[in-house]
């Protein structure tokens, strides 16, 4: 019984990690990526991000070069 015990335990703990360590990868995956960090779905929403200057003029050069078609 206790083996049982254990066993579901080291599961429900090896679940609870793989959640947090899968949402922090998420986080981060959205911060460094400018198609999910503004909702980028169409060419035009690109050139209307890339004309919005609350955008960081690092962020709105990486949406131009999607736009334009440039492999980075």
């Amino acid at each position: 019984m206790y083996l049982l015990i254990g066993i579901v335990s080291a599961v429900l703990v090896l679940q609870i990690v793989l959640f947090f360590m899968i949402r922090a990868k998420k986080k981060e995956e959205r911060e460094n990526n400018v198609l999910l960090k503004y909702d980028i779905n169409s060419p035009a929403d690109a050139f209307k991000k890339m004309n919005d200057m609350s955008i960081p003029e690092e962020d709105r050069l990486k949406i131009e070069e999607l736009y334009q078609g440039k492999e980075s």
